[in-house]
C-alpha cells in the first residue's frame, strides 16, 4: 500500500539536470525523463551516499562516489561501480572497490502530475 504525498508544483522539476526534495523526511531525487516526471532516491545502493550532485545523462543519473548508473525513472542499476570520486579506475578494480556487494537498484518512486502539482507515492 502507498499514500501519494506532494513533492512540489511541476513548473519546479527541471528537464535538464535534477533537482533534491525532501519528502516526510526521505531525500528524493527528481526529474523530467522525456517530459514525464521521475524520481529515484537520494540514496546510492552501494554504501548509501547521496546521488545527489552526480551528473545526468539522458534518462541516467551517476553516483558522484563510485560512477554507479541508474535509471531516473526505474531506479535499474545501469553499471555498478566504476571508480573513485569521478575517476574512473580499470575494470580489474571494480571488484574491490565493490566491497563485495552485487549491483542494485535505486529505490524508485511513482510520481504523478495533476493541476500543476506533483505527488510522489511512497510506501505506507
Amino acid at each position: 500500500m502507498s499514500r501519494r504525498v506532494l513533492l512540489a508544483s511541476a513548473a519546479e522539476l527541471p528537464s535538464a539536470g535534477v533537482k533534491v526534495f525532501n519528502v516526510e523526511g526521505i531525500s528524493i531525487v527528481a526529474a523530467r525523463v522525456d517530459g514525464r516526471p521521475c524520481a529515484v532516491l537520494n540514496k546510492c545502493p552501494h554504501v548509501g551516499l547521496p546521488l545527489a550532485g552526480g551528473k545526468r545523462e539522458g534518462n541516467t543519473i551517476i553516483c558522484p562516489w563510485h560512477g554507479s548508473r541508474f535509471d531516473l525513472c526505474s531506479g535499474e542499476n545501469l553499471d555498478w561501480v566504476q571508480g573513485v570520486a569521478g575517476i574512473k579506475l580499470p575494470a580489474w578494480s571494480r571488484q574491490i572497490i565493490a566491497l563485495g556487494k552485487k549491483p542494485a537498484p535505486v529505490q524508485s518512486f511513482p510520481v504523478i502530475e495533476e493541476d500543476g502539482k506533483l505527488y510522489v507515492e511512497l510506501p505506507s
